[in-house]
């Protein structure tokens, strides 16, 4: 049986518990979950991923797309089709673009541009400049 807390009989952690309390990073810091190159060429990845979306939903843009008129920013043109293509990043992108940003931002790298735009997009130039944000941070990671 592995004991996990302080033994009763002498009120410390067990021997192998402590070595590894021991081999703790000074200042708090741990280590990467990827490497550099890794992180780079994912971040290029996401940015080409999210570009063949606006592609994609550029393309299948309807010519008589509903415009709504009752949203929330009346100074704004609203469709249904920027609705669904907001749904389809939240659903399918999101996640992975903010465990990105995270692991990018443990390195110090971080993106006005991004923080700003990747939890709710609302147009397809939001979703551009997140795209570009990614390829800059990428570049960051090279030096």
């Amino acid at each position: 049986m592995i004991e996990t807390a302080p033994t009763q009989r002498t009120g410390r952690l067990p021997a192998w518990k402590t070595s590894r309390l021991l081999s703790v990073r000074p200042f708090g810091r741990r280590r990467h979950k990827m490497t550099r190159a890794g992180l780079r060429n994912l971040a290029r990845a996401r940015s080409e991923a999210l570009i063949g979306l606006l592609q994609e939903r550029e393309a299948s843009r309807p010519l008589d797309d509903v415009v709504i008129k009752d949203h929330e920013y009346p100074h704004r043109r609203v469709t249904l089709h920027d609705i669904e293509t907001q749904r389809i990043y939240a659903e399918d992108y999101l996640e992975g673009i903010s465990e990105l940003r995270e692991q990018l931002a443990e390195r110090g790298i971080r993106s006005w541009p991004l923080n700003a735009y990747y939890a709710s997009p609302q147009n397809e130039a939001d979703l551009r400049t997140i795209s570009t944000a990614l390829l800059e941070m990428a570049g960051r990671l090279r030096t």
